[in-house]
């Protein structure tokens, strides 16, 4: 489970959170003949258990208006968190949520009703969804929803259904009704059970970071597009104190210091960022990252080691020809490191393979041999230059004929 953090995640059709309504309309549709027996057979009673009830028992609804106003919610939260941890795991997700709800009301019921209520049966998502409303309030605590211009938070609203339910859950153990509220017809307990089960789930799996991570990603990019440029740094070194290893956030900020032409705060964060893209294989990123540096900083070479690394991530790719000038930089630039003489190497090997140019295999090895008469690889190089001078007599033997 998991959200992006060096790009917005693309909003696909969430097919899982609207399966899941068809399969509650098309129920309450069959259902709505004969109400009682549906309810009676499928439903949620708690001193008759059966295993299926407890999935089987957050499908069905009683009436149409309960289904519009559980299937609503669910839609509004539910694609969200489709989203965020994708299509399978939000169907494995929702059934668990369904087991811990009914699980719930199930335990308060018998623990401290009276048995009437036992053999009542209970129907609706509304635990379920609680479930994916609990997740939600952990993986999205910086989502703003906005009425007629108003912004309200979501956690905020949350908050607010929770301490309702919590409230009248309480209130249900001891009074039958309130104002008029026939309490304990409502599950309330299978609510806070199915919540709870959605917030253990997203502390698990270290949710709250992911939504801290998508929320200041979202804010830097927004205030770098505004041209607030000292708020982007700080919005991108708050991602880090959340994220140290979070690559992008350091090269933004070598991006921004470098616009502030602060090369002393800049510097570091390019380094951290091409040294981190390395450390978790993202190679090409880091490729971009040292472009961005020297353009910026034109003067600034990076370490040999890193050089070597990002130029035979190029040859692994393909990309010969750049490879064969990024291993030419390091052997010109850096004349005195093991670098340049394995780049050497590698030019050699390429100019022999990919290039079928053994004339220019030799003319390296041969250079190599001269600068680095004691090196640790010279019996590697001759048995290069023995390659490339066999392959250069071959050439010549077949133009002959």
């Amino acid at each position: 489970m998991s959200g992006k953090s060096t790009q917005k995640k693309t909003r696909s059709f969430p097919l899982a959170v609207v399966t899941i309504i068809a399969v509650n309309v098309v129920l309450a549709i069959i259902m709505s003949r004969d109400f009682e027996n549906a309810a009676r057979d499928f439903g949620l009673i708690p001193n008759v258990f059966r295993m299926g009830r407890l999935i089987t028992s957050c499908f069905i609804h009683d009436g149409f208006i309960h289904l519009g106003i559980n299937m609503t919610i669910l839609y509004i939260f539910g694609r969200e968190v489709e989203w965020a941890i994708g299509r399978l795991e939000f169907l494995i997700f929702y059934i668990g949520a369904c087991f811990a709800a009914s699980g719930m009301h199930i335990a308060i019921v018998l623990a401290t009703m009276d048995p009437y209520y036992a053999g009542r049966a209970v129907v609706g998502a509304s635990g379920a969804i609680a479930g994916v409303m609990g997740l939600y309030a952990v993986r999205f605590h910086r989502r703003i929803f906005k009425f007629d211009g108003v912004e309200v938070s979501a956690l905020l609203l949350i908050m607010c259904w929770l301490i309702i339910q919590l409230v009248l859950g309480m209130v249900a153990l001891y009074r039958d009704d309130i104002f008029g509220l026939r309490l304990k017809y409502v599950a309330y307990w299978s609510h806070l059970g199915g919540f709870t089960f959605g917030i253990v789930t997203a502390l698990i799996a270290n949710m709250a970071l992911q939504g801290e991570r998508e929320y200041l990603t979202d804010k830097g990019r927004r205030d770098y597009d505004e041209g607030n440029f000292l708020e982007a740094a700080q919005d991108y070194d708050s991602l880090i104190k959340y994220d140290p290893e979070n690559a992008f956030a350091h090269a933004e900020l070598g991006k921004l210091w470098a616009i502030m032409e602060e090369e002393s705060q800049s510097l570091p964060f390019y380094y951290n960022a091409i040294r981190l893209y390395i450390n978790q294989g993202r190679e090409a990123e880091a490729i971009a990252a040292a472009k961005e540096m020297e353009q910026y900083w034109p003067e600034i070479r990076l370490d040999a080691n890193w050089r070597f690394r990002l130029a035979s991530f190029l040859e692994e790719d393909g990309q010969h020809e750049n490879a064969v000038a990024a291993f030419e930089k390091i052997a010109e630039q850096e004349p005195n490191s093991s670098e340049a003489q394995m780049s050497l190497l590698k030019i050699a090997h390429l100019q022999l393979t990919s290039q079928n140019n053994p004339a220019a295999s030799i003319s390296t090895m041969e250079g190599f041999l001269l600068r680095y008469p004691n090196s640790e690889w010279t019996n590697f190089a001759q048995r290069t230059l023995r390659q490339a001078k066999d392959l250069a007599f071959q050439k010549k033997m077949i133009f002959r004929d």
